[in-house]
């Protein structure tokens, strides 16, 4: 029987200036998603249960698996 296959995917620790995130980072179509948040119940940019693609610890994450420039915000490979 034929398995589907998972898409590659890239775990990331993302450590900013008060916030700590798990984020799972798709790198084909730099799709994301949050697992874990320090700042998400309190957060101001938070919106309808997903963190926008503006947020600090969501454009360093992108910013790390596309190689496009240097992140502004600690990343840790995970796994």
């Amino acid at each position: 029987m034929l398995q589907p296959m998972e898409p590659k995917t890239v775990k990331l620790a993302v450590t900013g200036k008060r916030t700590r995130a798990l984020m799972i980072v798709y790198p084909e179509t730099l799709s994301y998603r949050v697992v874990d948040c320090s700042r998400r119940l309190f957060c101001r940019i938070h919106v309808s249960k997903n963190c926008p693609p503006y947020c600090p610890i969501v454009v360093a994450a992108k910013d790390f698996v596309s190689g496009r420039r240097e992140p502004k915000a600690e990343v840790t490979l995970l796994e």
